[in-house]
């Protein structure tokens, strides 16, 4: 009789369905991109909007655009997300929000509010990509991308393809900004976005219907946050210039010339598969002197160079070429943010590590100690691959048949 009881007890459990704090879809609107502005002395909070039905319509040979774009102001960001209440049926769901961009106006007022709010929301995700923008954040958001249904996947898509493919930027998440500008030396980099081409708003479904649009989202500089606020922007080959001595360099492709120290055109390319960059700190008279070392290795791409590469010597010399302009970039990468006096290489980190007790005298004043701080910088490439000719095409077209 017991396990007669028992049995029907947990026939009764099995049939309770449900979750007592389930969403309903209809109930929702799901966010799928954020922007933050600073105008008139308030916050802009901007909203991306996924429209289901829209999504299910383009699917089936719709024209409407997948996402709706609103803004609401406040003197802080959660009066700002009330706000939004008074404008929307339905309540907004932030648990699938990708990325959030911060305009320019914005940055350089603080981020401080916006980490404060991410730190607060229950709903919100540290996962989230993080994104600074030379306009405003709005116009960023109300762009449409050709392929992708929902611009706010698409730019998340953009920074994973670039981080992978060219490593000029680095993927910076909500987490990662937090644990840089709360740690040592309080800085850190985050990339950025423009609108490259026309100028023109690309944010009708009916420009998409062309072989090419007026502009288009990409990344375009990297801005350097200090405390948490916006001091400076660097650019495109500089930032690589980071991302080689923060060793966040994955993959990526790099032109160089023909003669010693970079001189004259860059009409030949090797890919680096893998690279690898080691910095220890040393203190020598009176100064910090970081000790680079990288280690890179890759295949050839393009050789417009003279020689035989059949010849192991003609080969390290192509490899020594590769080696010098990989030290240029990061060389110029250095210098740029020495002078914005920004240690978002994470120098005063590796100090604290190898030298706490040093640290701790000098951590005041690392932001006047930075930028008196030198490299001593070693490249090692390694080709692993040169192709299927041992000389360029312009040489072999000298002598046919060979």
């Amino acid at each position: 009789m017991k396990a007669i009881r028992l049995l029907l007890l947990g026939s009764l459990l099995l049939l309770q369905t449900g979750c007592w704090n389930r969403v309903e879809l209809n109930d929702i609107a799901i966010i799928s991109a954020t922007g933050v502005d600073w105008e008139n002395g308030k916050w802009v909070l901007t909203n991306q909007i996924v429209i289901p039905k829209a999504i299910s319509g383009q699917a089936g040979g719709g024209r409407t655009a997948a996402v709706n774009v609103f803004s609401s102001t406040g003197d802080n960001f959660r009066i700002a997300i009330s706000k939004a209440s008074q404008e929307s049926s339905r309540r907004l769901y932030f648990s699938h929000n990708q990325i959030v961009i911060i305009g320019q106006e914005a940055a350089r007022k603080g981020v401080g509010p916006l980490l404060e709010a991410y730190l607060r929301n229950h709903d919100s995700r540290e996962t989230v990509d993080v994104f600074l923008s030379k306009g405003t954040a709005r116009l960023m958001l109300e762009q449409l991308i050709p392929l992708e249904q929902i611009p706010g996947a698409a730019i998340q898509r953009m920074i994973v393809n670039e981080e992978m493919s060219s490593s000029s930027y680095r993927q910076m998440t909500i987490h990662h900004v937090l644990m840089d500008l709360l740690g040592h030396t309080k800085a850190t980099s985050i990339p950025g976005l423009a609108l490259a081409g026309s100028g023109e708003s690309t944010d009708r479904v009916d420009m998409l219907s062309q072989t090419s649009t007026p502009s288009k989202v990409r990344l375009s500089e990297l801005g350097l946050v200090y405390g948490d606020k916006l001091v400076g922007w660097i650019g495109e080959e500089q930032s690589k210039g980071v991302m080689w001595l923060t060793n966040h360099v994955d993959k990526t492709t790099v032109a160089f010339a023909c003669t010693a120290g970079g001189k004259g055109r860059q009409g030949s390319s090797a890919r680096v598969l893998h690279s690898v960059t080691k910095v220890k700190p040393q203190q020598q008279d009176g100064k910090w002197v970081m000790k680079v070392n990288i280690e890179a290795q890759g295949t050839l791409l393009e050789y417009d160079c003279g020689g035989d590469l059949m010849k192991p010597e003609e080969i390290w010399e192509v490899e020594r070429l590769v080696e010098e302009r990989i030290a240029s970039i990061v060389t110029d990468g250095w210098e740029v943010v020495r002078k914005h006096k920004v240690d978002v290489l994470g120098f005063g980190t590796l100090i604290y590590k190898h030298h706490p007790k040093t640290w701790k005298v000098i951590e005041r004043n690392w932001k006047e100690e930075f930028p008196q701080t030198e490299i001593e910088l070693n490249v090692n490439m390694k080709l692993s691959s040169t192709g299927m000719s041992g000389k360029s095409f312009k040489e072999a077209q000298k002598k046919p048949g060979l």
